[in-house]
Order: C-alpha cells, then sequence, then structure tokens
C-alpha cells in the first residue's frame, strides 16, 4: 500500500479544492500527503491552512509569440522542471495524483521519467491540455463527469470531489428561497440582473469582494425585497440547503455541488471561459433536463422573473430527479481506493 502521495493541483480552486478533499480522505487513511504548486496560484493560501505540506515551482504565466516571450518561457520551463525534480527526490512519493495545470503537467513528466505511478483527475466536461497530454502517461484517468475523454483513455467516472458533506434535498414545491452564487470573485452582470427582478423571493447572494457594495446599494433600491448578500459565502453546505433555486455560473465544482445536493439551477456560463468550458459544463445539466441554460447574452431581469413564474411543482421535481440520476457515489473514497489498491 503506497505510503506517501504527492498531490500535484494549483492555480484555481477548480483544481485545489476537490485535491483537499481527496487530500483529506487519504490523511484519514494513514496516508502521508504532500503538495506540489506553484508561487502565485491560491494553493500558497489554501493549502497550508489545511495542514499540508507545500512545495511550489515557478510558472512562466507568460503569454505572446514574440521571441523574447518564448525564450522567457522556455526558460522557466527548464527552470521548473530541475526545481520540481527536486521536490521529487526530496519528497520520495509512492504515488502522485494531478489535477490538471501548470505544475501538475511538468510534474507528470517528472514521474513518467522516474518511474513513479501516475493518476490524473479532470474536472471540468471538457479535458484541459495538461490533462489531455498526462491521459497517455497515467496509470489511471479519473473524469468528473462522463463522456470528458475519448473512450480509447479508459477514464474512470467518479465526480468531483466536494470538500463538504453534501445532503441531499427533496424538490421544493414553490420557489422562495433564491441562492445566487456567481464564484468566488463574482459576476457583475449577474449581480446587477439579479438585484433586478421582480418575483418576490427571498434572497441570498455572494456578490464577490469586488462587487459587494455596488450591489447592496443596488438591493436598497428595492425596498420591498427580503435578502441577505455577503463578498463570500463560507457556510456554503447551509446554503445550499437553504436554497429552492440557485443562480449561478457553470465552474466544474459549482456544476457537482449542484448534482450532489439535487439543487435546481439557472445556469449562466461565463462565456470567456477556456475551450467555452463552462457551457459544456451547463449543457452537462440542460441536455437531460437536469438544469436550466441561460446563457450571458440572454441574461435579463425578465428572463430570470419568467423562468421563475416557471417552475411550478411538476417541473421543480422533474429537475430533482434528473439531478438524482448524475449523482456518483462518494468521489474522494472511490479515487482513494484505486490510489491503494495493491499493485499487480
Amino acid at each position: 500500500m503506497s505510503n506517501k502521495v504527492l498531490i500535484m493541483a494549483g492555480g484555481t480552486g477548480g483544481h485545489i479544492f476537490p485535491a483537499l478533499a481527496i487530500a483529506k480522505e487519504l490523511q484519514n487513511r494513514g496516508v502521508i500527503v504532500e503538495w506540489l504548486g506553484t508561487t502565485k496560484g491560491m494553493e500558497n493560501a489554501l493549502v497550508p491552512k489545511h495542514g499540508f505540506p507545500l512545495h511550489t515551482v515557478n510558472s512562466s504565466g507568460l503569454r505572446g509569440k514574440n521571441i523574447l516571450t518564448l525564450f522567457k518561457a522556455f526558460f522557466v520551463l527548464i527552470v521548473s522542471f530541475f526545481q520540481v525534480l527536486h521536490v521529487f527526490i526530496k519528497v520520495r512519493p509512492n504515488q502522485v495524483l494531478g489535477m490538471g495545470g501548470y505544475a501538475s503537467g511538468i510534474g507528470g513528466i517528472v514521474a513518467k521519467i522516474l518511474f513513479v505511478p501516475l493518476a490524473i483527475h479532470e474536472q471540468n466536461t471538457i479535458p484541459g491540455t495538461t490533462n489531455l497530454i498526462l491521459s497517455r502517461l497515467a496509470r489511471v484517468t479519473f473524469q468528473a463527469f462522463k463522456g470528458s475523454f475519448k473512450s480509447e483513455t479508459r477514464a474512470v467516472t467518479v465526480g468531483n470531489p466536494l470538500l463538504f458533506d453534501a445532503k441531499e434535498k427533496r424538490a421544493p414545491k414553490t420557489v422562495s428561497n433564491l441562492l445566487i452564487l456567481g464564484g468566488s470573485l463574482g459576476a457583475k452582470k449577474i449581480n446587477e440582473t439579479v438585484a433586478k427582478i421582480n418575483n418576490p423571493v427571498n434572497i441570498w447572494h455572494q456578490t464577490g469582494e469586488q462587487h459587494y457594495d455596488s450591489t447592496k446599494a443596488l438591493y436598497q433600491q428595492q425596498k420591498n425585497k427580503e435578502f441577505r448578500i455577503e463578498p463570500f459565502i463560507e457556510s456554503i453546505k447551509e446554503a445550499y440547503e437553504w436554497a429552492d433555486v440557485v443562480i449561478c455560473r457553470a465552474g466544474a465544482m459549482t456544476v457537482s455541488e449542484l448534482i450532489a445536493t439535487k439543487s435546481v439551477a439557472i445556469l449562466i456560463p461565463f462565456p470567456y471561459a477556456v475551450d467555452d468550458h463552462q457551457k459544456s459544463n451547463a449543457k452537462h445539466l440542460s441536455d437531460v433536463g437536469a438544469g436550466i441554460l441561460l446563457e450571458e447574452e440572454a441574461l435579463s431581469n425578465k428572463a430570470i422573473d419568467e423562468i421563475l413564474q416557471s417552475l411550478d411543482e411538476a417541473k421543480l421535481k422533474s429537475i430533482s430527479d434528473a439531478l438524482g440520476s448524475l449523482q456518483q457515489h462518494k468521489p474522494a473514497m472511490v479515487i482513494a481506493d484505486y490510489l491503494l489498491m495493491p499493485k499487480r
């Protein structure tokens, strides 16, 4: 049985939060977990907070195609390779788990060179470039959503591990409580639009830090509306349990939370996401009647009001039932089982 696993995840919460859930499950089973990330990502605040040793490498963060930019990127890549190699020699992991992103890409290549068993996990419906490459090197490839990888990859569908203990809800009979989630940074257009809807509902709104004051001012103009607004909702489990309907972006983790909690949602994908993956994530629900896709170009307070008015008891139950059909059982436990399975 492996007794030391190096998790490679960084940059955004979409990589880090499911990795933390897996790390905690492994730790609970007596596994030593260490972490490889970058010097600039969210992992620098989150990983030490959860008690895992963090090793970081430089990332280029360079874009463009001029000769100087390409030379700098190549130089940083070489330096990062040797930094990662040093981490592997120091940590001596029995296995590594890559969640996508810069550090995961270099770490996956180093793992292959050193004959350290590699596993990867893809959070989105459309795999990122790093995971597409590493899927050819990995001992096992996990995917959150069925069909993310081509069939020849033989990916194991496990869902996205969550950091909170999700509680399934019964389908609401009416829409009284409306939860707004624009992501940790907020979503300006969603904030401005929802503040102007006319439906008589209770609202709990995560605005993002930079949009808090302006959104609060908009709500205060609607004097007959019951609302609670916060820059960031810490008690997300409570928020999902409270909500009858959620209005949100379609990041991989948000979609997974909706499925796990059976939360009826209006999904408004971020239109500038890489490979338009948020729209693909949203369609994973809407195509089977498990959510309502509303593209940002069609977003208005009138459109939101019309959708909310259309959600009668039968429609709410239908969406809730469809969400139940997409659920995966305890993703973190399933991934840990695979990682700790005796090699044959």
